[in-house]
């Protein structure tokens, strides 16, 4: 994410690369905290190193539960739970061509 001095960089920059620069952020940040394996729910995404889908955790979230709840509940670091999170939104926030 850009903040302070780096957002008013990011501002100058042609919409291409703030675009290309938001997917590669993105792209790291969900490659931090989801696997694809075919011998983990049937390949379906889950957290890493759980049996955890992404699924269950935004059907979670979307039930009103605070990040902190759905990691305390699943046994889960708070911190890979709010990068799920994070990654998605900087993923999905892109304009539509």
């Amino acid at each position: 994410m850009t903040t302070g001095t780096n957002a008013v960089t990011a501002l100058a920059q042609p919409a291409g690369q703030w675009l290309t620069q938001r997917a590669q952020y993105a792209t790291r940040e969900l490659g931090d905290c989801v696997e694809w394996n075919a011998n983990k729910l049937g390949g379906a995404p889950v957290l890493k190193g759980t049996r955890i889908s992404v699924a269950q955790v935004l059907a979670e979230l979307g039930e009103g539960q605070s990040a902190e709840e759905v990691a305390a509940d699943f046994d889960l670091d708070v911190v890979l739970v709010k990068k799920l999170v994070q990654g998605l939104a900087v993923c999905l926030d892109r304009p539509v061509s």
